[in-house]
């Protein structure tokens, strides 16, 4: 699961409590609306609060957790008009990508694409639903990072928690068509390649569901 870069400042150990947190509430073994505290994640982690509290802020900061004072920290839920609203950003942002990327860049995360898709297809005939996930997530957040421009890698890297919970939860329902995911993430890293930013936003809003009756998320 791609997440953030580590914030400039940040503690190894907020970071450790930060990557701890987020995997939890990704992979979904901390299920909306699930109360944690300071005090247990502490215990559990082996640490101060201190770093807990850091970690506990960055993840509010990221959408993933509601602070209540003197009490902890809840777990949020995406309803489905945050889930569009996620993904439409996910689209725009990915597009801008694949338009501004030159030649070089495509050609350099045209492999990294594959690579990742190779992962998919490992983890579909596995059957190993979070590896597809975590290889869906990626994928994606590779296109977002093609720019090489910092600010559209910032905001991408703001949604980058919330958007690989989506993914996660939509391949863990049993609901998605994992077959069918794959296929489209090959059309999309053909698009890619190709710089056609349009063709790209086309199919990532279907691939998404975004012009169906659902988001997915994947």
């Amino acid at each position: 699961m791609p997440l953030p870069p580590q914030p400039s400042g940040t503690s190894t150990a907020a970071n450790r409590a930060y990557l701890s947190l987020a995997e939890d509430i990704v992979a979904g073994r901390l299920q909306p609306g699930s109360l944690i505290t300071e005090g247990e994640r502490a215990e559990a982690l082996g640490m101060s609060r201190t770093p807990i509290r850091e970690a506990f802020l960055r993840l509010a900061s990221e959408g993933l957790l509601r602070l209540y004072p003197k009490k902890g920290a809840v777990v949020t839920a995406e309803d489905d008009a945050a889930a569009r609203h996620l993904l439409e950003a996910r689209v725009m942002l990915e597009a801008e990508s694949v338009r501004a990327a030159g030649k070089d860049e495509r050609t350099t995360t045209w492999r990294t694409l594959e690579g990742f898709l190779a992962e998919q297809a490992d983890a579909q005939a596995s059957g190993d639903a979070l590896a597809f996930a975590r290889a869906d997530h990626a994928f994606h957040a590779a296109v977002a990072s093609a720019s090489l421009n910092p600010l559209v890698d910032a905001f991408y890297s703001q949604l980058r928690p919330r958007l690989a919970r989506l993914t996660h939860a939509v391949v863990r329902s049993g609901r998605s068509d994992v077959a069918r995911f794959l296929a489209q993430h090959r059309e999309l890293a053909e698009l890619f390649a190709r710089g056609d930013a349009a063709g790209y936003a086309s199919l990532l809003r279907s691939h998404v569901g975004l012009d169906g009756p659902g988001a997915s998320g994947s």
